[in-house]
């Protein structure tokens, strides 16, 4: 008995040295997400920061998005690795049939209720496993998923400065006790914001695409002044493109269908479509009969690439229109006109393309690699991490050639 009981002494004290050492050689992985960012925006402007971002570290050609093209589905499709009809966030706006609810940017009470958030994004997937974690914004960050928070977590505030942003990020990095995050999202909107007010071609794009750079290079600098820049991870991508509407193409939808027979969930190039009761196939058939410039289907009939067929929240009818039409009402469009510069487009159009780029011990240095979905990212953050991803519909085997062994 006396044996067996230093024999297990031992080895309890192997396994702790070996957890220690694990969790030591874990290098720290900072997930990006510049809102907005398209794989050319590289060479719009002189980018001394990006540029040895890439030279230290492995760019794709692009990152292929999932459909629609919206802030709010691409984001949580990162973080989860579903496709939107199996993670639930279809749009940034949607109703849900079984609780008569509507989500939207606007409606915060319901933004913020994990109840609309499936799958498990990586801060579940790590908190579960004992990996802490922290986020400096991100879709769904902000709502208890399964019972389970990031260890930090934030409030959104667009008008929070970037170098705030950034020293939260550091900060948290810092840290020696046990709270310190292995995993942390970080969010940037300001080159979106400009592209939809100015257009991607824009000289506003430019300046921010200039000053997104110069972020970067004070985030650098304090990863090397604080001896973080080692030992840390950074994996920038964005959730779309960007694409310029015309006010010359436009879909009326409302000189189309009586407006009356349905409810319209979101509106622009994908217009999600519930129609009253008896009025599904008066609805789809006006559609399909003036179907010029977009494409008219009813949910069963949506092309399997979409990836949003599958779900409750998933409308009756959907219209996606061609890149750069938009799809409107005649009075919204005399009050408003369409926005200098949007997305939502089909996915695989290569304006909605996005990007992926990282750096760190665990990436190769130098390297250019081919396009990937990006649900393959949550894959590879786990095996980063030594984490048990959760059921998703990525594939580490997509992108492993991306980690150095």
């Amino acid at each position: 008995m006396i044996i067996i009981s230093k024999r297990l002494a031992v080895l309890l004290v192997l396994l702790s040295i070996a957890l220690s050492a694990s969790a030591q050689e874990r290098n720290a992985v900072v997930l990006i997400s510049v809102d907005g960012f398209k794989p050319d925006y590289f060479e719009r402007t002189d980018t001394p920061h990006f540029d040895r971002l890439i030279q230290e570290g492995v760019l794709a050609d692009y990152l292929i998005p999932v459909f629609p093209t919206l802030t709010f589905t691409n984001h949580y499709s990162i973080v989860t690795g579903l496709y939107p009809e199996n993670h639930g966030i279809l749009s940034n706006t949607m109703y849900d049939p079984e609780w008569e609810v509507t989500f939207s940017l606007g409606n915060r009470e319901e933004l913020v209720k994990g109840r609309w958030y499936e799958g498990e994004p990586l801060w579940v997937t790590a908190e579960n496993q004992g990996v802490r974690t922290a986020s400096m914004f991100w879709v769904g960050s902000e709502a208890e998923i399964s019972g389970v928070r990031p260890t930090r977590w934030n409030d959104y505030d667009s008008r929070l400065p970037h170098e705030q942003r950034i020293d939260s990020v550091i900060t948290w990095l810092s840290l020696e006790d046990e709270t310190r995050p292995d995993f942390i999202t970080l969010y940037f909107s300001r080159i979106d914001s400009e592209g939809h007010r100015h257009g991607p071609d824009s000289e506003e794009v430019t300046r921010a695409i200039a000053d997104m750079d110069a972020d970067f290079g004070y985030f650098i600098s304090e990863l090397e002044r604080t001896g973080l820049w080692d030992s840390t991870n950074l994996i920038i991508v964005s959730d779309h493109g960007m694409a310029a509407p015309s006010e010359e193409k436009v879909i009326f939808l409302d000189e189309i269908i009586d407006l009356d027979d349905v409810r319209v969930v979101g509106w622009g190039p994908v217009s999600m479509i519930r129609p009253a009761e008896g009025k599904r196939e008066t609805v789809y058939h006006l559609l399909k009969e003036a179907e010029d410039n977009y494409r008219v289907y009813y949910r069963e009939e949506l092309p399997e690439a979409y990836r949003i067929g599958n779900h409750r929240r998933t409308p009756e009818i959907i219209m996606v229109a061609d890149l750069p039409w938009s799809i409107t009402s005649r009075s919204f469009f005399e009050r408003r006109g369409v926005l200098a510069g949007n997305h939502g487009w089909d996915h695989r159009e290569p304006e909605m393309r996005t990007i992926f780029l990282a750096r760190g011990p665990d990436f190769h240095e130098g390297k250019r690699v081919g396009p990937f979905e990006l649900v393959h990212i949550y894959e590879m953050i786990c095996y980063l991490l030594d984490l048990e991803p959760a059921p998703n519909d990525g594939s580490l085997r997509e992108v492993h050639h991306l980690i150095r062994e």
